[in-house]
């Protein structure tokens, strides 16, 4: 079965990137991209309500986003009736010891620093491989 990726992403040109990550590494499934925060945690609600809709088998969360940041959306996923234990890639461009430590807190599944070059950035692909890797295990 294909995969369910939740990617919740402002920024157009990090979508391209996580989109060429995804396909370098092989993965295709379906990909759901959310451009602010409100957008995501209504998308969370909307599973809670509705057991037709699926949740995802991994969420790509930035930090820095319009409306709700993305701790806020992190602590509203880990509350969610039905999926409070999807796994979440932190996917941001803070490299700060304190946003570790929050999302950690928070229930952060990893902590993937954007970096300024595109080979690095294609790193993505395999850390989401392995974590899908591991859900389908259990």
């Amino acid at each position: 079965m294909d995969p369910r990726i939740l990617l919740i992403e402002d920024a157009e040109p990090d979508v391209f990137l996580v989109r060429e990550a995804l396909r370098q590494a092989g993965i295709s499934g379906e990909l759901t991209v959310l451009d602010d925060g409100e957008k995501a945690v209504d998308f969370i609600d909307r599973l809670d309500r509705d057991s037709n809709f699926l949740c995802p088998n991994v969420v790509l969360l930035d930090l820095n986003l319009p409306k709700r940041s993305g701790d806020q959306i992190l602590e509203h996923m880990r509350r969610s009736r039905r999926c409070r234990d999807v796994p979440v890639i932190i996917v941001t461009s803070s490299d700060s010891p304190k946003d570790r430590a929050q999302t950690a807190k928070l229930g952060a599944t990893l902590y993937f620093r954007k970096p300024s070059r595109l080979d690095e950035f294609m790193a993505l692909g395999p850390l989401v491989r392995g974590v899908l890797g591991e859900e389908a295990k259990s």
